[in-house]
């Protein structure tokens, strides 16, 4: 009779340890599913905001393949005001994308500064009539003092402008802010330019 009961116990308690074992186990399988199913919103609000950017920057503009841009520049330097002229040629690659090369000279007196810089063109073409632009350009300055002295530096054009289109043809650019940033005899001078031109494409897209 004894050993019946010690095997009525051992079944007991083999009962109790299996019945715990399958619990554990369902427990743990929502932890395992759970990060799965958090997975699918996140994926589906950031496919959302996708579909509702990407066309928001594709917008269907009329793109210029070529702007040519000329006008009246004013530049800062070396506390002394210079006077002159800006021009640029810009290929447009696509819609927001430019190729630029941009010439500008400056005087004053027997004092002058011209400069050649190329680079990328940026434009945010959202609105029918104005296009905000902004750039950064890289090429070489040269500079002829009062004495005659001339020399030439690396030079950096960071800035931006405003463009307002008159027709399918010309558009004026309102205002064009530069840094200039040239490094001449070991020294790094940065000059504001300001700039106002009127602009002409050639052919669209």
């Amino acid at each position: 009779m004894v050993e019946g009961m010690n095997r009525s116990v051992s079944s007991r308690v083999s009962g109790f340890f299996l019945g715990m074992m399958h619990v554990r186990q369902s427990a743990r399988v929502p932890k395992i599913g759970a990060p799965r199913v958090m997975r699918t919103p996140a994926l589906l609000a950031l496919a959302f905001v996708l579909c509702g950017v990407i066309p928001a920057w594709s917008q269907d503009h009329e793109v210029p393949k070529v702007e040519l841009l000329g006008g009246y520049s004013y530049l800062r330097s070396s506390d002394t005001n210079f006077n002159g002229w800006k021009a640029s040629l810009v290929g447009n690659v696509n819609s927001w994308l430019g190729i630029a090369a941009d010439f500008d000279g400056h005087y004053t007196g027997k004092e002058s500064e011209h400069s050649i810089t190329f680079g990328p063109e940026f434009s945010v073409r959202k609105s029918k009539r104005w296009t905000p632009v902004g750039y950064a350009l890289f090429g070489v300055a040269f500079e002829k003092s009062a004495s005659g002295e001339t020399g030439h530096s690396f030079a950096t054009e960071l800035g931006g402008g405003l463009d307002y289109e008159i027709n399918h043809q010309w558009a004026v650019r309102v205002f064009d802010v530069t840094a200039s940033i040239t490094r001449v005899n070991g020294e790094t001078r940065v000059s504001p330019k300001v700039a106002f031109a009127v602009i002409f494409s050639f052919g669209h897209k």
